[in-house]
């Protein structure tokens, strides 16, 4: 039976090729020109399709891959014949070489073609198998998916013969379940304006802030518009150099400041820089990329409301540029498009940030394999500003740097059943533990996430120092750190972020970790740092101490138990109205923790999920038996 279950595996499929590719409303090109993935998933069903487009007549690979090589990856190879006979072998690889097939087929050929030099796959497969071995699970993480064709298919159909890819291979990040299902028509009376910087010199310092102030187009002003789409627009050429933009409008300026541009930061800027930079920490937060993301489209019924009468007239972007090189020779145009309608939709957006305030006080130790950091909007904010109804949560930008892996939205809520006063935590809003810092794309979420006033919204973000030698503190550079996330939602309400940091004045912060940690010499050679105000002599005093295991797990319960201030800010804010709470004991405790439910219960409880494979494979083992 094992042979005849074997032979099964490698029988061809003769399909009535009619693949529409235009049924797929995601697209990535893996290499333009030559290898583009289509697909769509169905979160009910917990499936996904996929078709391959490569330019080729022989065999296609394609994988989910834990690191982006190929080692531990499960990988699908397939080909079309010269007769129309269309394979698909489902295949898991221990390392560098021709993976082998699978004992269970979890991959589904659905149609097999070629036309005018290019092959053309059509297959399938649910988002968790039972097959914990050697399939990847599918989850809303970034993947990392490996690719790789040849101009021959296998010699006589071998699934062993499967000929080396040579140079035809390459990996990509890909969010396979963060992207819109039925993307919107574009409204008939669609116009759009630029935001864009006009030529600069990108300073040759390694990391650099730019501030520019605009005014919105006139047409935009006299009457409210409504933004359905942003898209980026990045010079080919500094596509390595621009690494985020933020865009605000603004009550705090005037015609006289239109047109400035320069750091937002450092000597010279003067009276009109300051106003300018101002808006950064006062405006409304009309738009935000970073590195890897794409254009961006709301939900039909919902829109990003700008200019009219009340509103702000003008707008600041503020572009990040990272220059590791130091290179004296970038001249940018960089900004983003803004798409935008007449029409007013059901519901105003808005966008909410929240994390841990970028500061230095934010200390991540070398030597960490998953270090943690919280930022959150605590319940007596969301009491204060979400309406009894609630908002409900669409997309979200999650945001580190180079040694962030992966970051949780919280959703927490009161709930008796978990004791007097208790807290629940329900299930995460947004979650990404395979995080990549080179693709940061805005997600649109599977399902509207409805958060009422009392909630508690808790951002984790997870770091790995393994490699690192000394601290990495919080910071604006590429080489520093943030802990940040982008919430957008409707109905647009009074509330534009909410930040935590460790109260340094309170005399608990950072206990135990000072007095165990360190010696006497150590604790005054960073207290002088700190009263110093240079970040520098922070970072040296820290680096000089022994970072052993217990330092780090010292420092991590001191932070998550130790005095914190959760800062709640409207937009426009003023001194007055800027909530602040502080939270003497660390973080809220949560009574009934989020269990995650087992993805294969029911499915592959007691071998179901085999016994149907395997089943199928029976039946055509005994086809061939009788055809024998």
């Amino acid at each position: 039976m094992k042979t005849f279950a074997l032979l099964a595996l490698l029988l061809p499929a003769v399909l009535a090729a009619n693949i529409n590719l235009s049924t797929y409303p995601l697209t990535a090109d893996l290499r333009p020109g030559s290898y583009r993935l289509h697909w769509s998933f169905n979160v009910e069903e917990q499936s996904i399709r996929f078709a391959v487009n490569v330019s080729t007549t022989g065999w296609v690979g394609l994988g989910l891959s834990p690191t982006g090589g190929m080692p531990n990856s499960d990988i699908v190879i397939g080909w079309v014949n010269d007769q129309g006979q269309a394979f698909l072998h489902d295949r898991f690889a221990t390392g560098r070489s021709l993976p082998p097939v699978d004992a269970m087929q979890d991959w589904i050929l659905e149609d097999g073609e070629q036309e005018d030099g290019f092959t053309i796959l059509a297959f399938r497969r649910n988002l968790v198998t039972c097959d914990e071995q050697f399939d990847r699970e599918i989850q809303s993480d970034t993947a990392r998916m490996i690719f790789s064709w040849n101009d021959a298919d296998p010699i006589d159909d071998d699934p062993s013969q499967v000929m080396y890819h040579e140079t035809n291979r390459g990996s990509s990040s890909i969010n396979l379940l963060g992207g819109q299902q039925e993307v919107p028509t574009d409204p008939t009376d669609l116009q759009s304006f630029d935001i864009t910087v006009d030529a600069i010199s990108v300073p040759s310092d390694s990391t650099t802030y730019w501030c520019s102030a605009f005014e919105l187009p006139a047409n935009v002003q006299n009457q409210t518009r409504f933004i359905t789409k942003v898209a980026p627009i990045i010079d080919e050429v500094n596509m390595q150099n621009v690494h985020h933009f933020l865009i605000y409008e603004c009550t705090n300026l005037n015609s006289t400041l239109t047109g400035y541009s320069a750091p937002c930061s450092g000597p010279g800027r003067g009276v009109t820089g300051e106003m300018v930079a101002a808006c950064i920490s006062r405006g409304i937060l009309l738009a935000a990329w970073a590195v890897g993301g794409g254009k961006f489209v709301y939900p039909a019924d919902v829109a990003y409301p700008v200019g009219g009468d009340g509103n702000p007239r003008f707008v600041v972007m503020q572009t990040h540029y990272d220059n590791p090189n130091q290179r004296s020779d970038i001249v940018d145009s960089s900004g983003m498009s803004f798409f935008y309608t007449s029409t007013e939709r059901t519901f105003s957006a808005g966008t909410l940030q929240l994390g841990h305030a970028v500061s230095s006080s934010m200390i991540i130790p070398p030597g960490a394999q998953d270090y943690r950091v919280f930022g959150e909007c605590s319940s007596a904010c969301t009491s204060a500003h979400i309406p009894e109804d609630g908002i409900f949560i669409f997309a979200n930008t999650l945001h580190t740097h180079l040694v962030g892996v992966g970051l949780t939205v919280h959703h927490i809520r009161r709930n008796e059943t978990c004791g007097d006063n208790g807290w629940k935590e329900l299930e995460p809003i947004d979650q990404n533990l395979q995080y990549d810092f080179n693709f940061q794309q805005t997600v649109h979420l599977p399902e509207l996430i409805n958060v009422k006033p009392g909630d508690i919204l808790r951002l984790e973000c997870i770091y790995n120092t393994e490699d690192k030698d000394g601290v990495t503190l919080g910071g604006e550079s590429t080489l520093e750190e943030m802990c940040l996330t982008f919430l957008q939602f409707y109905p647009r309400i009074d509330l534009s972020s909410c930040f935590s940091f460790i109260s340094s004045t309170d005399p608990r912060a950072f206990q135990p970790f000072l007095s165990d940690s360190l010696t006497p010499e150590q604790r005054v050679a960073l207290q002088t740092a700190a009263i110093s105000g240079s970040t520098t002599a922070v970072e040296n005093a820290l680096n000089d101490i022994s970072w052993t295991s217990d330092a780090v797990a010292s420092l991590q319960s001191s932070v998550v138990n130790g005095p914190v201030i959760d800062f709640c800010v409207p937009q426009n804010p003023r001194r007055e109205n800027v909530m602040s709470e502080s939270f003497p004991n660390g973080l809220q405790p949560i009574e009934c923790e989020y269990q995650a439910p087992d993805p294969r219960a029911g499915i592959c409880d007691s071998g179901a999920g085999n016994v149907v494979a395997n089943m199928m494979l029976l039946v055509v083992a005994i086809t061939i038996g009788i055809m024998m």
